[in-house]
């Protein structure tokens, strides 16, 4: 079986010459998560593309940092300090363990919201609990921000950043500068002109080519912060014959991840995501499910950005993006890209049906 848009092919060709990078355990997805305070290990991949981390470095900060507002053990005014850890979008799990801390965003009942799978990211996973301890997350009391990571967007006693990275750069002039290494890869600010208002067109791994501030006009491979999943890095470097990274081919690299067994997350009273567990491959919908992909408008164009108030809209690095999906809110092309109602009737058949289209896309 096979996609007749030879998008799949090419991704089988792409997962074949892969170089692992802190690929998920044989046979299983990633469990459990690092303790203690650890100097951060820039990966290396030496034969591009390659699979990252995913409880992990992806990369390193290269520039210090200040919190703007307190946060679990970060006070507002600490430093964070270059060669922070830069992991991915997913979050390792609650448990009993997390008790307080669940407790501490506003959940009387911390169980409701224990997962130690994990794998969710950190968006849908703050969607999650918002909703199953009636609270708004992120959210501001007083001189202190209540979420699952600061406002910086990193967290815990050993800090490692999982989206943001704000308090690193200033967002003026033209393209953002570079908060990070990610292997032989520089990771930039999310804006590509802060002046023009323009927004990096980016691929499924969340980087793009183009000039940057220290190219000296080349056009290189490199990556933006943005506001949607993976936020920084979904996989590492452009496809064998250097070229931009589509869904499909991202789902077939990291196969073992993007597998297809879904977890139904409620995140509003009608609302459930069909979620692939740790899983970075996420299409213009931000959807990571591989149901109905709405391909990234970087692959159908030579444009490598867009404009914040107009041809962003189909952009996932658009900060509008990233508002609370609505209940029951279709994709562009009328279907549900992995939301789906939860008073939706799902018969024996139709069940069936989505599964033989499942594999037909990640045979």
């Amino acid at each position: 079986m096979f996609k007749a848009d030879g998008q799949f092919l090419a991704g089988i060709l792409l997962a074949f010459m892969c170089t692992t990078m802190g690929q998920a355990p044989p046979g299983g997805k990633p469990t459990g998560g690092g303790g203690g305070t650890q100097a951060c290990t820039n990966p290396t991949c030496s034969s591009p593309p390659c699979i990252a981390s995913r409880l992990g470095d992806v990369g390193c900060t290269t520039v210090d940092g200040v919190e703007t507002i307190s946060h679990e053990m970060k006070a507002k005014g600490a430093t964070i300090s270059s060669n922070a850890h830069i992991y991915g979008a997913f979050e390792a799990g609650f448990s009993e363990q997390q008790k307080s801390i669940i407790e501490g965003w506003g959940c009387t009942d911390a169980s409701v919201v224990y997962d130690t799978q994990g794998g969710l990211d950190i968006s849908i996973a703050e969607k999650k609990v918002a909703h199953a301890c009636n609270v708004e997350l992120p959210r501001v009391v007083g001189n202190n921000y209540i979420g699952i990571v600061g406002l910086c967007g990193g967290h815990t006693k050993d800090y490692h950043f999982h989206r943001s990275l704000e308090c690193l750069y200033t967002q003026t002039g033209g393209h953002s500068p570079a908060v990070g290494n990610v292997a032989q890869y520089k990771l930039f600010g999310k804006r590509e002109d802060f002046a023009n208002s323009k927004l990096p067109l980016l691929d499924a791994r969340g980087a793009h080519f183009g000039p940057t501030p220290d190219s000296n006009g080349a056009s290189v491979y490199h990556y933006h912060v943005q506001d949607s999943a993976p936020f920084t890095v979904g996989c590492v470097g452009p496809t064998a014959d250097n070229k931009l990274v589509s869904v499909a081919a991202c789902r077939a690299l990291d196969s073992t991840n993007c597998d297809g067994v879904f977890v139904d997350v409620h995140i509003g009273p009608n609302t459930i995501v069909k979620y692939d567990r740790f899983c970075p491959c996420f299409d213009a919908n931000g959807s990571n499910s591989g149901i109905n992909i709405v391909e990234l408008p970087a692959l159908s164009t030579t444009k490598i950005s867009c404009t914040v108030s107009g041809t962003c809209a189909n952009n996932t690095n658009n900060p509008s993006s990233s508002t609370p999906i609505q209940d029951g809110q279709k994709s562009q092309s009328g279907s549900q890209s992995g939301i789906i109602s939860a008073s939706a009737t799902w018969t024996p058949l139709g069940t069936l049906l989505l599964m033989m289209s499942r594999a037909i896309t990640t045979f």
